[in-house]
């Protein structure tokens, strides 16, 4: 996007991509180094060392500021649509901007200047790291690596629309423009955006495994009863596995996971259906 562009239809605001000049460093769920497990992109202008501005992909609130590195945390003031097609709350992190003046509680509207990028903080090279939440979960975590996270990440190329960004280097991304993504005339329903799993009660057995292990059954540490509780719900921390398992808080209050791709697990979003465990 450029400085000003607007981006509204069916009265939701279009989430687009803050850059002007997108030339991706560091892309997202790298094997080694401070992506991790995480879906973040490091992100430059279109010369290298340059401090270019970044945008409002969105009207946003800043929520949580980290000072020391040129870190906020922001949210939109209202649902908006990402390039996924999904419509709900998006909460975001920009990191190393050195002239940072962010305030808690300040509104920034779509298309305003939000930040510069930086060195500030542990950064290699002049840079804004990104990452994005498609929920209201303001939730801020380390990940079995040690990365902090969101809850609800998505790849960058599903969340931010790309009209007017100079693609310099997208990391093969499927970046969208927002022709490419109809409006949906019934969006989702308002709400925060939670994430649970609902495990129904004609399963008298199912599986759980440590996070990092792999989910076959020599690796299963023990087992769930939904049956005898007339149904089990917990709330998904995150997603592993290429999304085929799901990351619970376990009796015992330590993470787990579970198995749920082509189970009878569902998925529900803002609400549960069982007695909501941990």
């Amino acid at each position: 996007m450029i400085k000003g562009q607007k981006s509204v239809r069916g009265g939701i605001e279009d989430f687009l991509c803050p850059f002007a000049n997108m030339y991706i460093t560091q892309g997202s769920m790298q094997k080694t180094g401070t992506h991790r497990g995480i879906y973040a992109n490091d992100v430059r202008g279109a010369q290298k060392g340059v401090k270019e501005a970044y945008y409002a992909p969105c009207t946003v609130k800043c929520v949580k500021t980290y000072p020391d590195y040129g870190q906020a945390m922001w949210q939109s003031t209202g649902k908006v649509r990402f390039a996924n097609g999904r419509v709900d709350y998006a909460t975001f992190m920009t990191v190393h901007d050195d002239t940072f003046d962010a305030k808690v509680g300040m509104v920034v509207p779509q298309g305003n200047q939000l930040g510069n990028m930086g060195t500030k903080g542990k950064a290699t090279g002049v840079h804004c790291h990104i990452e994005v939440s498609q929920s209201a979960d303001t939730s801020w975590t380390k990940n079995q690596y040690g990365i902090y996270h969101f809850n609800n990440e998505y790849d960058l190329d599903d969340c931010y629309f790309v009209d007017n960004t100079n693609i310099l280097y997208g990391m093969g991304g499927s970046w969208k423009t927002t022709d490419k993504v109809p409006v949906n005339e019934n969006p989702q329903p308002s709400g925060s955006g939670k994430n649970y799993v609902n495990l129904p009660p004609t399963v008298n057995s199912w599986a759980w495994y440590n996070i990092d292990a792999s989910p076959v059954k020599k690796n299963a540490q023990g087992t769930l009863n939904p049956q005898k509780f007339g149904g089990l719900s917990y709330y998904v921390h995150e997603y592993r596995d290429n999304g085929t398992t799901a990351v619970i808080k376990g009796a015992s209050g330590n993470m787990i996971k579970i198995y749920i791709k082509d189970t009878p697990a569902e998925i529900t979003i803002d609400s549960y259906k069982y007695g909501l465990v941990n």
